[in-house]
């Protein structure tokens, strides 16, 4: 039987009271800049946590052909969405209450598997299974010190160390196996198949130097990638990161290579990046990129926005999504469509998530039905069909 694997965290607030649906347009002067010109705000909308959210602003048209795009969103209540027609499927739980947030990892047209944050960090966590018929049910809890990883085939529970009296990180795959210990000072932040991807930090009183990869299978440390760099991507057998973006004698590059080995490709990059998601077929991948410069209708905010890119890894030709721009700090939820070209995008918008879709040749991204609830951010989905 098919199942979809998630979890759940338990806020430390409570639920805020039913809010208007928000603007994304930027609100009225309301601050002051040094030289004495009164700089706009950035538009915000209040979110989960107690914490306000800085809106995307986007230029977006309703759906004007079929995509067959299905998803399975988290937030206060787990969902499946029809993107053409913009219905959305409550699953019905005794599971999720009111102050708690699923959050969706990444899955395969199958199956899906979850992770979580929580706003209290000493709240329990606990792992979730929808099953085919849309029952959720509790599959374990998480301690604080635990996550989940996938590789979208299978999930892996992946812990880091605790104390003194526990140097070591662990992973364990959550179907069952062995328990595997991490090498000293190995964080991981990812999995492709058998490896985990992570940094390593030889020495604790110093940031992690390394990028690095680790057998899951033995916990041998397999390669050490690349040294002060960040990470950005993983996924269809390959690893991605980035060096230089924030050094000015060295220019911004995206490296790339094969889990298995083979040389290291760089391409240039016009900013500094993160967040990536690497596409089913090895292809594409998207992530955001900083913009040159902050955004003139905002003068009250230091940073630049972000732009959301998508890089042709075979040519090295980027491009940016066109119509959306996103406030700085923010990350939004990302998903390759398993056959196709349509990039999936989730929005956090405080009371609503902005569901959106677009592809190589559109103007500016399709746009379905806004779907009413908080999100932990970041937005979190899974597609699956299509």
């Amino acid at each position: 039987m098919a199942v979809l694997t998630l979890a759940v965290l338990r806020a430390s607030t409570d639920r805020p009271p039913d809010q208007a649906v928000p603007s994304t347009t930027p609100s009225e002067a309301i601050n002051a800049i040094p030289d004495g010109r009164t700089g706009t705000a950035w538009p915000t909308a209040p979110g989960a946590c107690g914490a306000d959210t800085l809106l995307p602003i986007v230029s977006s048209a309703p759906p004007a052909e079929h995509t067959g795009i299905q998803v399975l969103l988290g937030g206060e209540r787990l969902r499946l969405v029809d993107f053409d027609s913009g219905r959305a499927r409550i699953l019905p739980d005794a599971v999720v209450h009111p102050g708690e947030y699923a959050a969706v990892l990444a899955g395969d047209p199958i199956t899906a598997y979850a992770t979580t944050g929580s706003c209290n960090e000493t709240a329990p966590y606990a792992m979730l299974r929808i099953s085919v018929d849309h029952r959720v049910s509790v599959i374990r809890p998480l301690a604080p010190t635990e996550w989940a990883l996938t590789d979208g085939n299978q999930v892996w529970i992946a812990s880091f160390a605790s104390d003194i009296d526990n140097p070591y990180g662990t992973i364990i795959p959550v179907a069952g196996g062995q328990r595997v210990r991490l090498p000293l000072g190995f964080y991981a932040s990812a999995i492709v198949g058998d490896t985990i991807v992570g940094l390593m930090q030889p020495d604790p009183s110093i940031s992690p130097t390394w990028l690095a990869l680790v057998d899951a299978r033995t916990g041998r440390l397999q390669v050490k990638l690349d040294q002060h760099v960040a990470p950005l991507a993983a996924g269809a057998g390959q690893v991605f990161w980035t060096s230089g973006c924030h050094d000015d004698a060295s220019r911004c590059t995206l490296h790339g290579r094969l889990i298995d080995g083979g040389e290291t490709r760089g391409f240039p990059l016009p900013g500094p990046a993160c967040c990536g998601v690497v596409s089913p077929d090895g292809t594409r991948i998207a992530f955001l990129m900083e913009r040159a410069s902050p955004d003139s209708r905002f003068d009250g905010h230091p940073l630049p926005p972000m732009d959301l890119a998508i890089m042709q890894l075979d040519t090295g030709r980027l491009g940016i999504v066109p119509g959306i721009e996103l406030p700085a700090k923010s990350q939004p939820g990302l998903a390759f469509v398993g056959r196709g070209d349509w990039l999936v995008i989730a929005l956090d918008a405080g009371s609503h998530t902005r569901l959106l879709a677009w592809r190589p040749g559109l103007r500016q991204p399709y746009e379905t039905n806004a779907l009413p609830g908080l999100v932990h951010h970041p937005p979190t989905l899974v597609v699956t069909s299509h």
